[in-house]
């Protein structure tokens, strides 16, 4: 008997379907981490996130009022039924079992079994949840769950209600056009045969390749006004419909070519050509900004005519690889680009596998980036080739690496094994050398250069004596750990003999076991990007802005700061320009002319500040720690607010911590704090002398005490006692007065010492320079790894620097949570910078600010400040994310308070506590953290309502 029923139109409707997709997205994620059978797991994989984004436009549709098309509505309620066993109907009289009913007696029930043990889950999911699903019907489950949210999103929400299910057989997410490997294939044969000569000596020729998935072919558009004369190639109507853009080079000397299939039809070869020189045949005019079009037909380019380039590319600025943004451009990558280029990738390989355009010993140092003549770096990748024959002369070493393939004899696809290399390179920022040599692996060396099985295993699993593996860095849930798990998997690229798949079985199975996971991972963290447009969507983003959208108008300096003209050491163009703002003391501005070393040295700019008449003060100095006092009446008023703000605090974790902290058994919070030192004889922090547990001076390491002579140390360390005051704090001083700036190598050793010998859960740095590009930046990044792979909360100041200037480092940094500033009201500080696009910018108050001053620096008794900058919300974020810890301890499970302690949980929890009621919308957009007793905080409710809602949390 078929599950059928007909939901009530309407907000009815909507609001069955929002406590549904919520029952199964919980659901599923639990039954997930119980299933055996690797294929039922990725379907609960996939049923997550088709729910998750389905719930969100659900709630968007509800905070605007609107409504979804009812007819997707009825098709996603109808396959969430498919989900139920026919089995239970006889639970409930013949006249209520309907699929809405029964639907609403799922969510009541999980309600009550959530609250219960495991056993009890896992009972409710077999009695609940069907077992005899088979594979179509699973697909089917899977696609029109997919398609739906992809409607809900495309049109939501008062475009969808205009929809109708006509449309619906339309949306077919399959895979991408059979053409493209062809015609790849074809490119490179036809270069091969067509690259000869006349010149006396051999030239080198290389190819690149535009890469893209390549789901929705983008034709140039002919624009042809009404009064313009027909020309012979108006309206070409022999084109094919697939178009790749190619650069080949000889000499280094890159021309622009577009590449059309063709029809039969065709205009004139330009096949080889044995009386003219290769000059003849690749050279333009210098400064024509001019691309030749090419049309391929049966295995042969022709050309067809020249045509003006829209890609304008610095030709005085060598492409940049993929392999050496690793090592020199880090801060480049942002979540978003990371998703979008992992996908890109994925499909080269679908589209490229079995062509020369993937030769061996593919990998990062392949994928080149072009720079255009106004200093963008697109999102638009190439891959780069040498045009040869596997049989040519010089070639032995590089195609047949009979050593490489031993070591690789597990696994019948080199390509998907680089593959997998390269997805891991880019989810971590670093090339795969270093994450080799972080855990003390050596690399074995082949010919090719072509990294081996043997090496990979040991990377990414771990060694045989047990030690973890970079695998343990990616969230389990995640479909991009699922995409390299299945690269790496030998037996999935080979047939029930052991041999290879077919051309078209490989080509399916590579879509289906790692392209589709990977668009998973960008549609379930980006849903506003379609699959189908994601090539446009790239190209649009800058790759050098940290994917910041290219605008058409261009700053009048833009010429003059190419980074082609920029040797290596030389400061970046923000740095340059800063050179007119940035307050400097006189010897400093004397000596950035030379262009040495300085760029760690660069002070924020403080708010209030005449700027001109302080640039050659002698008496100002650069500025690591980032803060400026507060003086006036105005800023008494706003003193007295941040107090009432504390306090609204303090009731908080008194009655969820305080009051718990004698009768249960918990273990305590350990927090380091790296800064200027302390003043322990502070009459405040006289109260606290028994939290201070560990004292550190890497400043001077011949003094063991760890005076605080600038005082921000301090001011710092009672904040964080203030917020967190059940908590263990450790003080390592790592600078001085004057703000002096210290070296990295300190820093680095204060976070080793933190986290070996401390074992700290969180460690607080309010301070930052202002970018990654610093001496030893490596030896710091790798502390900060070291920090990340044990599990330690690290929260940094974001700078003060507003809007001119991004992140500082190490707030930058994917591993450290960045700590922006507002004000009591959650108003984004002037100082704070400017939140970036696709990452959760989490702030807290960082104004007005009232702290303890070290009492050989104070003129007043109380020994009070009232100060202000990101340097005193990390701090306070970093108390609050204590109590977050604490709370755990004390009311959750143990797994979930260990969860706590990675980064993304953290992120997510204080994410949560900045959301108040159904209608939340970050101001500025800010997660602004407060915590309070009032019932749009989540911690207004009573403590089981409390755990609710934080487990909630810790499980999206």
């Amino acid at each position: 008997m078929a599950i059928l029923s007909s939901p009530n139109a309407g907000s009815e409707c909507q609001s069955l379907l929002l406590d549904t997709v919520g029952t199964v997205l919980e659901v599923a994620k639990f039954a997930r981490l119980n299933e055996a059978s690797p294929e039922v797991k990725i379907f609960y994989s996939h049923l997550s996130y088709h729910c998750f984004r389905i719930q969100e436009s659900l709630t968007r549709a509800r905070q605007n009022s609107s409504y979804l098309n009812k007819d997707f509505l009825g098709h996603a309620i109808s396959h969430f039924g498919l989900l139920i066993p026919e089995s239970g109907l006889a639970e409930f009289p013949a006249y209520s079992v309907t699929l809405e009913f029964r639907l609403k007696m799922l969510s009541l029930w999980w309600n009550e079994t959530r609250k219960q043990s495991d056993d009890a889950k896992l009972n409710f999911i077999h009695r609940w949840i069907r077992r005899d699903m088979g594979e179509e019907e699973r697909l089917e489950v899977d696609q029109v769950l997919e398609k739906c949210a992809d409607e809900f999103e495309k049109h939501e929400p008062e475009l969808s209600v205009q929809k109708t299910s006509s449309n619906f057989a339309t949306f077919n997410i399959g895979e991408p056009p059979f053409a493209v490997w062809k015609a790849a294939k074809s490119i490179f044969e036809a270069m091969v045969e067509c690259k000869s000569c006349s010149c006396p000596s051999q030239h080198e020729f290389r190819a690149k390749l535009e890469l893209g998935t390549y789901r929705s072919p983008e034709k140039q558009p002919v624009l042809k006004p009404t009064k313009r004369p027909n020309r012979r190639h108006d309206g070409d109507g022999d084109t094919g419909g697939l178009e790749m853009d190619m650069f080949l080079s000889m000499e280094k000397d890159w021309h622009e070519f577009r590449v059309q299939t063709a029809k039969e039809r065709i205009v004139h070869f330009s096949g080889p050509d044995e009386t003219s020189s290769c000059r003849e045949k690749l050279g333009h005019k210098k400064g024509r900004r001019i691309e030749r079009l090419l049309r391929l037909n049966s295995g042969k380019l022709f050309e067809v005519r020249p045509e003006k380039s829209n890609f304008q590319i610095d030709k005085t600025t060598e492409p940049i690889s993929l392999s050496k943004c690793f090592d020199e451009r880090r801060d480049f990558f942002t979540e978003k680009t990371k998703r979008i280029l992992s996908l890109i990738i994925g499909y080269t390989v679908l589209h490229l596998y079995g062509t020369l355009w993937l030769q061996p010993g593919w990998g990062s140092s392949n994928i080149k980036f072009f720079q255009t003549t106004t200093c963008k770096t697109p999102l638009r990748p190439f891959i780069e080739a040498q045009l040869r024959k596997p049989d040519s002369p010089g070639t032995g070493s590089d195609y047949n690496d009979d050593s490489a393939e031993e070591l690789d004899s597990g696994h019948s696809c080199p390509e998907m094994v680089a593959l997998a290399v390269v997805l891991m390179e880019i989810y971590f920022a670093k090339p795969f050398k270093q994450l080799a040599e972080m855990h003390n692996i050596p690399l074995i060396e082949t010919q090719s250069g072509r990294i081996t099985l043997m090496d990979v295993d040991q990377v990414f699993w771990g060694d045989e004596e047990g030690e973890e593996g970079w695998r343990s860095q990616i969230p389990e849930d995640s479909p991009l750990l699922e995409a390299i798990d299945n690269c790496l998997d030998g037996e999935l690229w080979e047939n029930d003999e052991g041999g290879l798949l077919e051309v078209d079985e490989l080509r399916t199975r590579i879509y289906q076991k790692v392209v589709r996971p990977l668009e998973l991972h960008l549609t379930h963290g980006f849903s506003q990007i379609q699959l189908d447009g994601v090539d446009q969507y790239a190209k649009s983003l800058d790759f050098g802005k940290w994917g910041q959208v290219i605008t058409m108008r261009e700053p009048e300096q833009s010429l003059l700061l190419s980074p082609g003209h920029t040797p290596n050491g030389v400061p970046s163009p923000a740095f340059l320009h800063a050179q007119s703002n940035f307050e400097m003391n006189e010897k400093l501005h004397q000596s950035i002319q030379q262009f040495s070393q300085l760029q760690s040295l660069i002070p924020y700019s403080l708010p209030n500040l005449n700027l001109g008449s302080n640039l050659h003060d002698p008496t100002e100095s650069s500025q690591f720690f980032d803060d400026h006092a507060n003086d006036g009446d105005i800023s008494m008023v706003e003193t007295e607010k941040y107090r009432a703000w504390r306090a609204q605090y303090n009731d908080v974790y008194q009655k969820f911590v305080g009051d718990y902290i004698g009768q249960k058994s918990s273990k305590p919070v350990k927090i380091a704090i790296l800064d200027t030192g302390i003043d322990r004889d502070h009459p405040y922090l006289e109260a606290y002398e028994d939290n201070i547990k560990g004292k550190k001076n890497f400043h001077n390491p011949r003094q063991k005490n760890v005076p605080d002579t600038n005082g921000h140390g301090t001011f710092a360390a009672n904040l964080i006692l203030d917020y967190a005051r059940d908590a263990q704090l450790y003080i390592i001083k790592i600078a001085d007065k004057k703000n002096a700036t210290p070296e990295t190598d300190i820093v680095a050793n204060a976070i080793y010492h933190a986290v070996d010998k401390w074992e700290v859960d969180i460690i607080s740095m309010s301070f930052g320079w202002p970018s990654s590009d610093v001496d030893s930046y490596d030896t710091l990044e790798r502390a900060i790894d070291h920090a990340y792979s044990k599990k330690v909360l690290m929260f940094a100041a974001a700078s003060n620097s507003g809007a001119r200037l991004g992140r500082a480092y190490p707030a930058s940094s994917s591993h450290v949570i960045c700590v922006h500033s507002t004000d009591t009201n959650g108003e984004r500080s002037g100082f704070s910078p400017t939140a970036q696009p696709n990452s959760i910018n989490l702030a807290t108050v960082g104004e007005s600010v009232e702290s303890a001053w070290p009492t050989l620096l104070c003129r007043d008794s109380n020994c009070l400040k009232s100060r202000s900058g990101t340097s005193y919300a990390t701090p306070i974020m970093a108390g609050i994310a204590a109590f977050l810890l604490q709370y755990a301890r004390l009311h959750l499970e143990e797994t979930q308070a260990l969860a706590l302690k990675r980064r993304e949980k953290m992120e997510a929890l204080l994410r949560r506590c900045a959301i108040r009621g159904p209608n939340y919308k970050p101001r500025d957009d800010y997660f602004y953290v407060h915590l309070s007793l009032h019932k749009h905080n989540i911690f207004g409710g009573e403590l089981e309502e409390v755990k609710y809602e934080l487990s909630k949390a810790l499980r999206t």
